[in-house]
């Protein structure tokens, strides 16, 4: 019960936050000041053919928001997200491309990861996400049993992260 009033806490607070940020946009144009190029958030997105790009583009309507990686199994996919991130205006020049999840997971500069694989990968790649020190946006279902889940709900305490389950109608 703790842990739950201690969420619905933060939540709100990060909610009110979120709200007095926008409330001030009219005063600051949508210019959001930042520090140093390194206060931006580095995101990887794995799979980047339906919701993973959904989500990735989302994301990148975020001031601060900046995708280092992309990785999808089909190399075609790559191909076809890369041109369409340079015609929304990206600098795909700083952007690598793999087929291995692994990849993104050990970059370093990575500081989060979108998960929009085919539902039966997003337990393993969110438990590894975390345990490679990364914070986790992954879509739903989380899991596809309560034992997968529960795996989940652990390496996130394990390791500290912040994880949450996409659900597009909670999550905007």
């Amino acid at each position: 019960m703790n842990n739950r009033r201690s969420f619905l806490r933060r939540a709100g607070l990060l909610s009110s936050g979120a709200l007095l940020l926008n409330s001030m946009k009219p005063a600051f144009g949508n210019k959001i000041l930042f520090g140093a190029p390194s206060d931006k958030i580095n995101i990887g997105v794995i799979g980047v053919n339906g919701m993973g790009w959904a989500d990735l583009l989302s994301a990148l309507k975020q001031p601060g928001v900046q995708v280092l990686m992309i990785c999808d199994s089909d190399k075609n996919v790559l191909d076809k997200r890369m041109a369409d991130l340079a015609k929304v205006n990206v600098d795909i020049t700083k952007i690598k491309t793999t087929g291995d999840y692994h990849h993104v997971l050990d970059n370093k500069d990575v500081d989060a990861v979108i998960i929009g694989t085919p539902d039966h990968w997003h337990a393993l790649m969110m438990i590894e996400a975390c345990a490679a020190g990364k914070d986790v946006y992954v879509e739903k279902p989380a899991g596809n049993s309560i034992g997968e889940c529960r795996a989940m709900m652990a390496a996130q305490t394990k390791y500290n992260r912040v994880v949450q389950c996409g659900q597009w109608q909670r999550s905007q």
